[in-house]
């Protein structure tokens, strides 16, 4: 089986079903269907209270309800949150956890004179509502856990219309902290929420390319299908390619967790994302634009994640770096080898 073929596990086809399914049927109340099916902690262990499974799992159930649009904020939470807190031998009960982390955030951390963290300082673009219980965020020394009520929210929605939120915190007190891990930065947290986006951004690429070849292969013009006009199978074969090398990269920042691949897949993601969506919208015209047709649905979301965790631009001088930095910079072995590492 090839990198590419990860998800084609019989277990992970039944979730991608199983997703697919709630979706459809539980338009209301979905996120209680999500809560009641443990999906937010999938990647979590069980003996830690988590739904078990791995990085795998829980890229499926993001692909999946991206792929469906699906307003399931929070469902990233065994994927990013608890995975930071367990690199620093903290748990937290069963919650959903949002992350705050932007290269924008001005967090910071003071101790009490009994030693206490206070955190103070803003959080941008948090996907928060009422839904949330927690906040993780990450200092220059600490990695800290905090009650969403204990900071201040201005609530908002992005393009998408998705909860997100900036919030004010002024020596808030933390539910859970630890000093960061030695081999842990708050560019390393970043970058788990910034995979989670790219594996966010595949799904409705995926879903993108479907709907663009289905409308193509419908739409008639001139007695025979549009898809049948060289410029729209141009389009096709563009849309399909770039949703190719967005699951290439996840699928490579999936296969070995570093920073450095979870960077480059969000820097991917988000490139092919913006040139999909105009693609995309070329090929269905005016009714790519309707409310009610699902190509909205995905695109608000393609651009907003673009812009979450990250810009492209952000990502590429931080992955310029990486490779500028290292003792004997070797741009080719360094590509030809990302899949084992950030710097072999």
């Amino acid at each position: 089986m090839s990198l590419l073929d990860w998800e084609l596990t019989e277990e992970r086809q039944s979730l991608h079903r199983a997703l697919n399914e709630m979706c459809s049927r539980s338009v209301g109340s979905l996120q209680q269907t999500l809560i009641d099916a443990g999906i937010p902690w999938i990647g979590l262990p069980e003996s830690a209270g988590g739904s078990g499974g791995d990085a795998f799992d829980a890229a499926i159930a993001l692909q999946t309800l991206s792929s469906n649009s699906a307003d399931a904020i929070g469902v990233d939470t065994g994927l990013v949150a608890n995975w930071a807190l367990a690199r620093h031998s903290l748990s937290c009960d069963r919650s959903l956890i949002a992350t705050a982390a932007d290269p924008r955030n001005t967090l910071v951390g003071s101790r009490t004179g009994a030693g206490e963290l206070l955190i103070s300082g803003t959080a941008f673009q948090v996907p928060a509502d009422e839904r949330i219980k927690y906040l993780l965020l990450a200092t220059d020394q600490d990695l800290a856990l905090v009650s969403l009520g204990s900071g201040t929210l201005d609530l908002d929605e992005n393009l998408a219309g998705e909860a997100r939120a900036t919030i004010r915190f002024e020596n808030a007190a933390v539910t859970l902290h630890a000093a960061l891990a030695s081999d842990f930065t708050p560019i390393d947290l970043l970058a788990r929420l910034a995979l989670a986006r790219a594996i966010q951004s595949c799904g409705a690429m995926t879903a993108l390319r479907d709907l663009c070849v289905s409308y193509a292969r419908t739409r008639e013009q001139f007695g025979k299908p549009i898809s049948d006009q060289q410029v729209i199978a141009h389009k096709l074969a563009e849309i399909s390619e770039l949703t190719l090398m967005t699951q290439a990269a996840v699928a490579t920042a999936l296969a070995s967790e570093t920073t450095l691949n979870c960077a480059i897949a969000k820097s991917v993601a988000g490139r092919c994302a913006r040139k999909a969506s105009m693609l995309a919208h070329q090929v269905h015209g005016a009714m790519g634009m309707s409310q009610e047709y699902h190509l909205g649905a995905l695109t608000t979301r393609l651009w907003s994640w673009t812009e979450e965790a990250g810009r492209p631009e952000f990502w590429n001088l931080s992955i310029g770096k990486t490779f500028l930095e290292q003792p004997n910079p070797r741009l080719w072995d360094s590509i030809v080898n990302g899949m084992k590492g950030s710097n072999e």
